[in-house]
């Protein structure tokens, strides 16, 4: 009778143990402050910085980084008396206006745009030409004589801001030779080098006596 007492007691003890032992608590791991399944954290996200204009002239521009387009280059100065204004476009498009051409529109070819439009972007700009005491021209004329009656052929650049770039520098040389070259080149009665397109004037028709 003790003994069969004792084995029911062993038996109620191991029922206890199994029944504590398969019902197993969530661990910390497993539980959020909220009491749901715990979710995973974002990925932090990667900020593009801005693009600089690549060498196809496609790339945008950020206006700290260099000038605006389209750049205005005006040519004053000389025996002839020039006042040009020619407007450079991002895309090589060239609109053109001089005392005796009016309208005109040019194209660059694909590698004088690009070398142009890479290499002016990479110029440093100057105080806004309403900032200064002077027209902040470059004398593109090497053989212009500063004490000569006639006054010395410049070129003045300046983006769409007004800002004035700077071909003054000596190492901007070959720069300032580009510019000069295409000014001289869109502003003949027909140009050599450039594509371009000039509006014809019909003559008025003379009316019968």
């Amino acid at each position: 009778m003790v003994f069969m007492r004792r084995a029911g007691v062993c038996v109620v003890l191991a029922i206890a143990a199994l029944s504590v032992g398969g019902c197993g608590a969530a661990t910390p791991d497993e539980r959020s402050p909220g009491g749901g399944a715990s979710t995973p954290s974002p990925a932090t996200s990667t900020r593009v910085s801005p693009q600089r204009l690549g060498s196809g002239g496609d790339d945008s521009l950020s206006p700290s980084y260099g000038p605006a387009f389209p750049l205005t280059l005006r040519r004053t100065g000389g025996i002839a008396g020039f006042d040009d204004r020619i407007v450079l476009e991002v895309n090589g498009r060239v609109r053109v206006e001089t005392r005796s051409v009016h309208g005109r529109v040019c194209t660059l070819a694909v590698p004088q745009q690009r070398q142009l439009v890479t290499l002016l972007a990479t110029l440093r700009l100057g105080a806004s030409e309403t900032d200064l005491p002077t027209d902040g021209s470059t004398t593109v004329d090497p053989g212009s004589d500063p004490d000569a009656v006639t006054e010395p052929i410049t070129i003045s650049v300046t983006d769409d801001q007004a800002r004035r770039i700077d071909l003054s520098d000596p190492s901007l040389g070959e720069i300032a030779g580009l510019v000069g070259i295409l000014v001289s080149d869109v502003t003949l009665s027909v140009p050599a080098m450039t594509r371009c397109t000039t509006p014809t004037t019909t003559p008025p028709v003379a009316l019968a006596p």
